[in-house]
């Protein structure tokens, strides 16, 4: 099992074979925010931790793939243990010491949703990663998610999903912005027992916006 790492209510994953297995097997990209040892003065390419957002992690547990852990903090740890490093130590030694005191990893358990937004957003994630999309952070072009029929690295994004009731004013801007850039602007409405999708088409000759059903 994969282990998620919790760092202010956060989950990140610093193992690249674990990185590797959540990308290529399970379809969970998460946003890669490190630097690359061999070329730590560029922001072209970045490289582990790989930052999770809270409906990956959530999925991933609930799924049984991963399980949310947190290391104690050296502060918190026995005097007895911290006192096995001393600046006489080689680096050797040193990690050594860090092993054996990281060994005593914690396993925590999920957040409670905070509000219903969270809670809709979860289900409208699970329900299209459940029929194979993958999906990233849509904050970019206005919305909750990006759906990408297949790896972004080989696939553009072709749908922008919000997951929020929207006044008619915003919901012309986004459409504008998701016609721009070549991609659909879909509505996500939770109805109780399914996920239903609304696909907005920005009329430009009336400046109005016609929806219609849709189904993934």
């Amino acid at each position: 099992m994969i282990d998620i790492h919790i760092i202010n209510n956060k989950g990140f994953i610093w193992n690249a074979d674990d990185w590797y297995i959540l990308r290529t097997t399970h379809r969970m990209l998460g946003s890669l925010i490190g630097t690359l040892p061999s070329t730590p003065r560029q922001e072209d390419q970045n490289g582990l931790p790989c930052l999770l957002s809270i409906e990956e992690v959530r999925l991933l547990v609930e799924n049984c793939i991963c399980r949310t852990v947190k290391y104690p903090s050296f502060t918190s740890l026995h005097v007895k243990e911290t006192a096995k490093i001393n600046p006489s130590d080689t680096l050797p030694n040193i990690i050594v010491h860090l092993d054996e005191i990281c060994s005593n990893i914690i396993e925590v358990p999920l957040p409670e949703f905070i509000n219903d937004l969270e809670r809709i957003r979860y289900k409208v994630f699970k329900d299209l990663w459940s029929k194979g999309f993958y999906l990233t952070c849509g904050m970019k072009f206005g919305g909750d998610f990006l759906v990408y029929e297949g790896d972004p690295l080989a696939y553009h994004a072709k749908y922008i999903v919000n997951c929020r009731d929207l006044d008619k004013q915003i919901m012309v801007s986004r459409s504008r912005v998701s016609s721009i850039t070549n991609k659909k602007m879909v509505l996500a409405k939770d109805d109780g027992n399914s996920i239903m999708y609304l696909i907005y088409h920005l009329d430009d000759k009336s400046q109005n916006n016609n929806k219609i059903n849709y189904t993934f």
